[in-house]
């Protein structure tokens, strides 16, 4: 078991490990968030920094070191998935492997197969059992892979949970799946349909007449009472939009083990300061915002906050405006009580890797959840959460961005790159934050083929186009050479700066 990063560790799976019975296990443990875990490597990331130094690493140790003889695993779910044989690449496939196409399809329906992990996007189950004669390599990627594409790649075959680019050999299109069931008494807010130990079966089935299209995002929810013809209670309006906002709360602690990312605000501290000063609760529903955004109050006063300026009641017509102004990459506007959105695989935010919300536009009408807040407080007052920066602005700091080696360092001298300044790149996104600069050569490592392996908030990934700091919306898995990890506490430093600010590392 070795640290990865200050916060979570990194294991090898024991080898005859009860995979579903080891994540459960590990999950129950206090003071563990999140497990994931890939075919060889597991990961345990820690509630803060300092459960990974107190009991929670020796309780998670411990549970490893009880992995004995080859373990008998509680039975996953079966699933029969309906497949179109229909893919871009069926022919190729065939061509390549010197079969014909009805070889190919009868080899692939006819095995069976196991989840062997979730990772790359959210639901995407890596199902292992393809059978020899179909394994190939990973083919150029393309820039967007329909969602329900059903695709096999090295030892794996897997379902497209949502349209993504992808590198894999397209066989066909699944019929009637959703990587995501609807909620029901056990699990209100849904759950992920595979997991670890899930045995999954192909069924070749007929093209349908027509193809349904995809599922649009979800729109926030309306005011409630607009449907029933009754006045609206109190809301916000946007009356103008330019730039990016979407809703975000705490996050979806616990669900990485599904391939779904924690989620949460990109710069915790400002988020945490806005529904301080608003009276919320820790993690309620507010809005992210880079670029500038305009409220109006309907139906009523209404009470909001922003990080900035602190709490204000807006009279009937009033309006507020929310700008970043190039100072910063986030700013946050809370409503007392916090947004009101539907909950979905354990959270209200925004995730637009997995289709769940959309970008906040001209005309959408937010409402609070209608819980009674705590009086509104003052842009600082309240406790920081371990994920947030100590510091009381982390837009106003440019001390260099602390670093802990990560479990590839040898793949990139961290001295050498204490020593550069970097750049936040333009194609940074809550996915991860790109860093320009970094010195001719750095990156030949990068493209040598690896194996899926965990990742966490703050990995700094060594890709072939240069550094990625991976942000809240990351993968849960990579396969690209993780060379550092970001310090907890340098984290809001970090993803405050603006694009094009100055970077500096420093390892400690």
């Amino acid at each position: 078991m070795t640290p990865f990063g200050d916060r979570a560790v990194r294991f090898d799976v024991p080898a005859g490990a009860a995979r579903r019975r080891l994540v459960a296990e590990l999950a129950a443990v206090p003071g563990v968030r999140d497990v994931v875990l890939a075919e060889e490597v597991g990961c345990v990331v820690f509630e803060d920094a300092e459960g990974a130094d107190r009991g929670a690493r020796a309780a998670v140790a411990a549970a490893l070191a009880s992995r004995g003889a080859p373990e008998r695993d509680e039975p996953g779910r079966a699933h029969v998935i309906r497949v179109v044989y229909d893919g871009d690449d069926l022919d190729d496939v065939a061509r390549a492997l010197g079969k014909s196409r009805s070889d190919v399809v009868a080899l692939h329906a006819g095995a069976e197969y196991r989840v062997a992990m979730l990772g790359f996007m959210p639901g995407f189950a890596y199902l292992g059992g393809l059978p020899p004669e179909l394994r190939l390599p990973r083919r150029a990627p393309r820039p967007r892979v329909p969602a329900g594409s059903v695709a096999i790649a090295a030892g794996y075959t897997g379902i497209y949970p949502f349209a993504s680019p992808g590198g894999w050999h397209l066989l066909g299109r699944a019929l009637d799946f959703a990587p995501f069931s609807a909620g029901s008494p056990a699990a209100p807010e849904g759950r992920a349909v595979f997991s670890i130990g899930d045995v999954v079966r192909f069924a070749p089935a007929p093209a349908p007449a027509a193809i349904a299209p995809e599922a649009p995002a979800r729109a926030p929810a309306l005011v409630p009472g607009e449907a029933s013809g009754r006045p609206p209670r109190p809301h916000l309006e946007i009356t103008r939009a330019g730039g990016f906002a979407i809703l975000v709360d705490g996050g979806r602690p616990g669900r990485m083990r599904d391939g779904v990312p924690p989620g949460g605000p990109l710069v915790r501290a400002l988020f945490d300061r806005a529904n301080r000063a608003a009276g919320n609760e820790a993690g309620a529903c507010a809005v992210e915002l880079s670029g500038s955004l305009e409220v109006t109050a309907r139906g009523g006063p209404i009470t909001i906050a922003d990080d900035v300026a602190g709490a204000v009641t807006l009279p009937e017509g009033g309006r507020h405006v929310v700008s970043t102004d190039g100072r910063a990459r986030a700013r946050y506007l809370a409503l007392a009580g916090g947004v009101d959105a539907p909950e979905i695989l354990g959270g209200r935010g925004a995730l637009l890797v997995a289709g769940i919300g959309g970008l906040l536009r001209r005309g959408d009408r937010l409402a609070a959840l209608g819980r009674a807040p705590r009086p509104p407080q003052g842009p600082t007052g309240g406790s920081v959460p371990a994920e947030s920066t100590a510091s009381a602005d982390p837009r106003d700091e440019d001390r260099p961005i602390a670093l802990v080696p990560g479990p590839d360092a040898s793949a990139l001298p961290l001295d050498a790159l204490s020593e550069q300044v970097l750049r936040v790149s333009a194609a940074s996104d809550r996915t991860g934050t790109r860093l320009d600069g970094l010195a001719p050569g750095a990156t030949d490592l990068a493209s040598h083929a690896r194996r899926s392996t965990p990742m966490v908030l703050g990995a700094i990934e060594l890709t072939p186009s240069g550094l990625i700091v991976l942000g809240p919306d990351h993968p849960t898995t990579g396969g690209y050479p993780v060379v550092a990890v970001v310090r907890s506490s340098s984290l809001d430093r970090l993803f405050a700066r603006p694009i094009g600010a100055a970077v500096r590392f420093v390892v400690s």
